[in-house]
């Protein structure tokens, strides 16, 4: 049977995995707004904006799809990534890190129009994602997803040092807080479906332990990101930005404690499913209170 290119197409965009992209985005933006000089050449600024962003999605892209072909077996085994394109047949092995690298490349390259300390951080999100966190650490360690997760601060960084050519303490503390968020979105997620890495042997740690270490571990990973998420609101001076990380975290550790103390699949779905929102409403507070 013959593959069209819209098949092929849409086939790269599900390896793609635009929500995950949408989120890496909106963290690098947050990095931009937050870094951005209080007088600078408004023509370099969308410049520098426009190569960072589509720089930044290009090389997560290209990290994703990478990392599909080389999680083939291992998707094959969980029910929940069994109907992927790679696994399905529809996409190569080859043709992942073809197209993989190409994206990932173009997105560093893209990263130099704004400046080489982009360019830096786009490769460097893309390196711990595929490197240090697919090859290396996910088939080895529980504490695979905790230094992954120097994957999405990397975004952050990129952003910011593309609006002002730095690294400063508040990328830092941004980056960071995202570092700290990842581990609840991801032990959620492998709680949920914790059959499926025990079955393909991952070594997630809710694959490794009972439901209620877990959702202990979730919930002590929460309330240690928490305090980095208020920080930044004392670092901005933002009473709005405080006000509304602490409802927005408030509902998190609720759904943190919700799950350790009913540990079953469909609370670790809920902790999941909020995770992400979460994410969202902080960086979406710290872009308005930057503007306004």
């Amino acid at each position: 049977m013959s593959i069209t290119i819209s098949q092929k197409l849409t086939d790269y965009i599900k390896l793609s995995r635009p929500r995950i992209i949408s989120l890496l985005d909106l963290a690098a933006v947050t990095g931009f707004v937050l870094g951005l000089p209080k007088s600078a050449n408004l023509t370099d600024l969308i410049t520098s904006f426009l190569a960072m962003l589509v720089g930044v999605s290009l090389a997560a892209s290209g990290s994703m799809i990478i990392n599909g072909g080389l999680e083939i077996e291992r998707d094959k085994k969980m029910k929940r990534t069994s109907n992927r394109p790679t696994v399905k047949g529809e996409v190569s092995r080859k043709e992942t890190y073809i197209v993989g690298s190409i994206f990932t490349t173009l997105g560093t390259l893209l990263g130099f129009f704004a400046n080489p300390l982009t360019a830096f951080f786009i490769a460097l999100g893309a390196f711990i994602y595929i490197v240090i966190y697919t090859i290396w650490l996910k088939p080895k360690t529980w504490l695979n997803i905790i230094i992954g997760g120097f994957a999405g601060s990397a975004a952050v960084w990129a952003g910011f040092a593309a609006s002002s050519n730095s690294f400063s303490l508040l990328s830092f503390l941004l980056g960071f807080l995202i570092f700290m968020w990842t581990p609840d979105h991801l032990w959620s997620l492998a709680l949920r479906y914790r059959d499926d890495y025990i079955n393909a042997e991952i070594p997630m740690l809710p694959a490794l332990t009972d439901e209620k270490t877990s959702a202990k571990a979730i919930a002590i990973s929460n309330a240690l990101m928490i305090p980095f998420a208020l920080l930044i609101g004392f670092y901005v001076k933002s009473l709005i930005y405080l006000i509304i990380a602490t409802i927005a975290s408030a509902l998190l550790l609720y759904t943190s404690i919700k799950l350790y103390l009913n540990p079953t699949k469909d609370e670790a779905w809920k902790s999941f499913k909020f995770s992400s929102p979460y994410l969202a409403i902080i960086l979406i507070a710290l872009i308005i209170i930057k503007l306004i």
